[in-house]
């Protein structure tokens, strides 16, 4: 049985003693630090290490596994407390898992949480309904998609002004030039979608103006804008989601990811955007297209709670 609570700093010197980790192993987020004395003191106090230095004989199979997990699911929730980090490692049976939880001062490690409580301790967070306030379900490229998050943005911009200076709110159209300064100068925060759109695609998107200028002729041609004289704006359930999502309330992320013998390595997952108990929307990105579906609260938590489900679910991904 393991449970301990590891202040950071500690995590980066127990990373010298535990050297053999596979590549998706939580360990290899941080650095390795020689152990003071001090250190060593207090990781033998906890239990964690012996008199010699290594990892103590009782929690040395827990270790194994944070160490060298067989598959790991990442759960990751931006809000209004902080960021909070939970990944479950499991290993080669799946019958065995250690939890590796971060927060913004602390680690801690286990291995009695149930991965479904997690689940439970979310929807507190999240809400419970089985109601949404709009109908969208769209799939793009990553620039189409970039396209769409950018004028999102700018209506909700428009939205908080309208709010603020106390007058009616129309919706407004953007020309090519406006849509491409908004992909590729957006600041890093969860508050804008084109933000949202480069942390799910693992690198920030610089775009051309042609390229900008390509995705917006075939968006027309899918009925997703509109044009007028050279301007352009979201139409049907679209144009209503800035709106809708005026303020960005929280963000949960899941990420399913196994290896194999070889060290092979296949992940999937998703991100949720959401401004209230009936405004979510679901991102899924298979690094080809993006999909934009509005779900209820209650269809995120099944959802996460599949993820978890890691020996009916990882074990039948192919590599």
């Amino acid at each position: 049985m393991l449970k301990c609570t590891l202040e950071r700093e500690k995590i980066e010197r127990l990373n010298t003693i535990i050297r053999d980790k596979n590549n998706i192993s939580p360990l290899n987020r941080f650095p390795s630090k020689e152990l003071s004395s001090d250190d060593r003191n207090s990781l033998e106090e906890m239990g964690v290490i012996d008199f010699n230095g290594n990892i103590s004989e009782s929690i040395q199979p827990a270790i194994d596994v944070l160490a060298r997990p067989n598959a790991v699911v990442k759960v990751i929730f931006t809000g209004g407390a902080g960021t909070y980090e939970h990944d479950i490692n499991y290993d080669n049976s799946y019958q065995r898992h250690i939890s590796f939880t971060v927060t913004p001062n602390n680690i801690t490690i286990d291995d009695e949480t149930n991965p479904q409580s997690i689940v439970k301790v979310l929807s507190d967070f999240v809400g419970k309904s089985n109601l949404k306030s709009l109908n969208v379900s769209c799939k793009f490229t990553i620039i189409e998609a970039l396209v769409i998050a950018a004028l999102l943005d700018m209506e909700r911009k428009s939205s908080l002004r309208a709010f603020l200076d106390e007058i009616p709110f129309t919706h407004n159209s953007y020309n090519t030039n406006m849509i491409w300064r908004i992909i590729n100068s957006t600041s890093s925060s969860i508050q804008w979608f084109v933000c949202i759109l480069n942390e799910i695609a693992g690198e920030h998107i610089s775009l051309s103006q042609q390229q900008v200028q390509d995705a917006i002729e075939k968006l027309i041609t899918m009925g997703t804008i509109t044009q007028k004289g050279g301007l352009y704006q979201l139409s049907g359930e679209l144009s209503h989601l800035s709106n809708r999502m005026i303020i960005v309330d929280n963000i949960l992320s899941a990420q399913a990811s196994r290896q194999d013998e070889t060290g092979r390595i296949i992940s999937t997952g998703f991100t949720c955007v959401q401004s209230g108990v009936h405004d979510l929307l679901f991102l899924e990105y298979n690094s080809k297209e993006i999909i934009f579906e509005t779900i209820t609260s209650v269809r995120l938590m099944d959802n996460l709670s599949r993820f978890l489900n890691c020996e009916s679910y990882l074990s039948q991904l192919q590599l």
